[in-house]
């Protein structure tokens, strides 16, 4: 990929094996492609344009855990947008495909359910550890030994 230059903020790449050029956001994700330099850069204004501004404070849902982080930006071409993780844990970003993916935006009633969230898990873990706890204070198991097998 060679650096061919910016346009509104993203950098434009060339693709000499493919012939593809593409847009990538300041995190390196790629946000638009085409195949000229016109194309993208048409592309960038578009994005440029629209009425929300990047980062996007959000919330990612993965089965039944919340991920909080950031909308950092859309690939409309493939209908996508990129999630930045706060917690690293989970690594630093990850690819949102919007038709499956669900994602919200970090409003003040979506905070709190989060925290509510967060207070259920621990709630979890503290049964877990209380389960795990009565297991091992079983007694008499029946293993090999109990049959004089060694």
């Amino acid at each position: 990929m060679i650096k061919v230059g910016t346009a509104k903020g993203y950098t434009i790449l060339y693709d000499e094996k493919g012939k593809l050029f593409s847009l990538e956001d300041a995190e390196g994700n790629e946000v638009a492609s085409g195949a000229t330099q016109g194309e993208v850069e048409l592309k960038a204004d578009k994005l440029a344009k629209q009425a929300f501004k990047f980062p996007i404070p959000a919330l990612k849902v993965s089965w039944l855990t919340l991920h909080q982080g950031r909308v950092t930006s859309v690939n409309a071409d493939d209908r996508a947008a990129y999630f930045a993780y706060d917690d690293k844990t989970q690594g630093s970003h990850t690819k949102l495909r919007l038709p499956y993916d669900h994602a919200y935006e970090l409003t003040e009633a979506n905070s709190r359910i989060y925290a509510e969230v967060a207070k259920s898990r621990e709630q979890i873990k503290e049964m877990e550890d209380k389960i795990t706890s009565l297991i091992s204070q079983l007694e008499k198991p029946i293993g090999l030994s109990y049959f004089g097998l060694k």
